[in-house]
């Protein structure tokens, strides 16, 4: 699998002209090409606008950027900022600008932290401040009333909340360092007022590892998913089957001119409620409008859930396939939730699968492809004909949804991979949707509650599988950057910081601390025992070719416990060291030995220290040579090993 950003930056300048085209009236007046900040997206200064009017119940001042949305306006209020009038209309510019380059969810944040914050702070000051006069002096005292008892509970901010306080002003002024009216005030305060940088250094400091899935988990959540589509694929299978039998017997009623067997089949039922409402969802009170026996069958034998889930996707069916995709892509929550059709592009071999998607606050689209011949092969193929293969995957996904998507309430979300309808109630056919990502709708938590309470699996999120991806490309590679490469960071930290597991965490001390005990026991044998060239099995052993059940606790004379072995040459004779006599690198490391051992004699270590420990060895270590076959023994000694000589100076 492998990953690449593809821009949309063409894409969105288009839409945006689009957009302005067909409704001028919501365009304002841009500003010259000298005042329009470089490299941003251009629908925020298309639409947006800064709002003084006075409240029109109170007449009380007011500023708002309003910024024009699919259906009703986005508004920001940032009246409080107010008490300081002309730094709070240089402030309003700069968000307008900022506003402009991030989505909604970030913008309702930046409007909080600004409010929050800065405002705030600007009530505490007796004078009237303009943005040419503010020196180091002011700064300083932002700084000291950031770090002050904010909290309820008398207790300061936490220094990555202060740090998003200070760096939504910061956004706010950068934004306005090429405007034409306000670009001198922006550009003094960023380089000659003292504006402060990494004021709470290590604010960033990882101190809650990031929550995933173990393997037994997650494999389970996958098992589960792929049953319910097993089941799935079988009902669908019979779905064709009942409906076409049910238009039969609806037409065959018809023509006798006697009463439709509602009761009877439920296939007429939806026969009849596909034909009389074929663009939108109907309710119960639309279906006794429309024929009484109709109504009282759905309401007293049949049910409403039933003929939904003959006709169309219902929210819990879709949960097993948000979350196998998720598993194949990486992707975050709203990146998987809001995945489009016009995006997700199979080869003409059907072999391989892109999946392009938007992710909340970059510029690029995340893309993951995903072939048949990749390695990292997650639990379920990828190869075209294969059932539960991700090809066979969303053609299901498609023949699901087929229906569904004649009935949408909202004409966006028709290119959306998933949409469905309420299993009771409701009226609408739709994706999944909220103001603040689609991952927090509560159709999506509630589906997917239930999913796992019915699976009796371990509570989980949709924001978990993505780290939890991150730890398996971690387990199976251990690089680091692979890890970085399957979720599609740029930057090494971000995976470092941000989605770095306990698992891996510990892991990670584990190898450090691996790596210093064998560099100690290098420099206390005089090099003799060198890791470098060692095999993972032969590193634990003080004797090259050899292995360890447990360096930690060598049985032989002076050792400590706890302390790495440092019985160079000595392990033939140890109860706890392993041997491969048919392998025939580590039978080259064998023939060597002896020599070693011979050589300690000259002048190396005294003759009778020698004669007292090192016979019952080679004894020992004779007994291994007996055991390397003839073919061996033969291959291995055409490597030509030379080990350092046993014993100390």
């Amino acid at each position: 699998m492998s990953r690449k950003r593809v821009t949309a930056a063409a894409s969105v300048v288009a839409q945006a002209k689009a957009r302005a085209a067909a409704a001028p009236e919501n365009v304002v007046p841009l500003l010259s090409e000298a005042g329009r900040p470089k490299g941003r997206s251009t629908i925020g200064l298309l639409h947006s606008r800064i709002d003084e009017v006075p409240d029109l119940e109170t007449g009380a001042p007011r500023l708002r950027v309003i910024i024009p949305g699919k259906k009703t306006p986005e508004i920001y209020d940032l009246t409080r900022l107010l008490v300081q009038p002309e730094l709070a209309r240089f402030l309003a510019e700069g968000f307008r600008h900022w506003a402009g380059t991030i989505n909604a969810k970030s913008r309702a944040n930046g409007c909080n932290l600004l409010n929050i914050g800065i405002g705030s702070f600007l009530a505490t000051l007796k004078q009237k401040m303009a943005p040419v006069a503010i020196d180091e002096a002011y700064w300083a005292t932002f700084i000291a009333w950031l770090n002050g008892p904010r909290n309820r509970n008398g207790k300061p901010w936490a220094p990555s909340t202060r740090a998003k306080m200070l760096s939504a002003v910061q956004k706010c002024i950068a934004a306005l360092l090429d405007h034409s009216e306000h670009g001198a005030a922006a550009t003094a305060l960023m380089d000659k007022s003292g504006f402060p940088h990494n004021s709470w250094p290590g604010r960033s400091t990882k101190n809650i590892p990031t929550a995933v899935l173990s393997s037994p988990e997650r494999r389970a959540m996958i098992l589960a998913c792929l049953g319910e589509i097993a089941e799935l694929r079988g009902r669908l299978d019979e779905r064709e089957a009942i409906l076409d039998t049910g238009r039969a017997l609806l037409e065959d009623a018809r023509a006798e001119g006697c009463a439709p067997p509602y009761l009877m089949e439920i296939g007429v039922c939806a026969a009849r409620i596909a034909e009389a409402f074929p663009d939108r969802l109907a309710s119960r009170d639309d279906l006794y409008a429309l024929d009484c026996d109709l109504g009282n069958a759905m309401q007293h034998k049949h049910g409403l859930l039933s003929a939904r889930r003959l006709l169309y996707a219902t929210f819990r069916d879709l949960v097993p396939f948000v979350l196998l995709i998720g598993v194949k892509t990486a992707f975050n929550p709203d990146t998987i939730l809001s995945l489009t059709w016009s995006r997700v592009r199979i080869s003409a071999d059907r072999r391989t699968v892109t999946f392009l998607g938007v992710k909340n606050r970059a510029t690029d689209l995340q893309a993951s492809i995903i072939s048949d011949d990749a390695t990292d092969n997650h639990d379920f193929p990828a190869e075209p004909g294969v059932p539960f293969g991700l090809v066979d995957l969303l053609d299901l996904l498609r023949r699901l949804t087929g229906h569904t998507r004649d009935i949408l309430t909202d004409p966006d979300h028709a290119d959306r991979v998933f949409i469905g309808v309420p299993v009771w109630g409701g009226s609408k056919a739709k994706s999944y949707e909220h103001k603040n990502g689609p991952s927090v709708d509560g159709v999506w938590r509630l589906k997917l509650a239930e999913f796992i309470k019915d699976h009796g699996l371990m509570p989980f999120t949709l924001v978990m599988l993505r780290p939890s991806e991150g730890e398996v490309e971690w387990r199976r590679t251990g690089d680091l950057l692979a890890v970085r490469d399957r979720l599609g960071h740029k930057s090494i930290a971000t995976t470092r910081t941000h989605y770095t597991s306990d698992g891996m965490r510990r892991e990670s001390q584990e190898r450090v601390a691996e790596t210093q005990a064998l560099y100690h026991r290098w420099v206390e044998t005089e090099g003799r025992v060198d890791p470098r060239h060692q095999s993972e099995r032969c590193r634990s052993a003080a004797t090259p070719g050899f292995g360890c059940l447990d360096p930690f606790d060598s049985p032989r004379p002076g050792q400590r416990q706890g302390k790495l072995c440092t019985a160079y040459g000595e392990c033939p004779d140890c109860p706890l060291a392993q041997a491969w006599p048919r392998d025939v690198q580590a039978a080259a490391f064998y023939l060597a030995l002896p020599k070693a051992i011979h050589d300690a004699r000259l002048g190396r270590i005294s003759p009778k220290h020698w004669v007292n420990k090192w016979p019952p060895i080679l004894i020992a270590h004779t007994r291994l040579l007996d055991e390397i076959p003839a073919e061996v023994r033969a291959d291995a000694a055409r490597f030509h090993i030379k080990l350092k000589p046993v014993g100390r100076l």
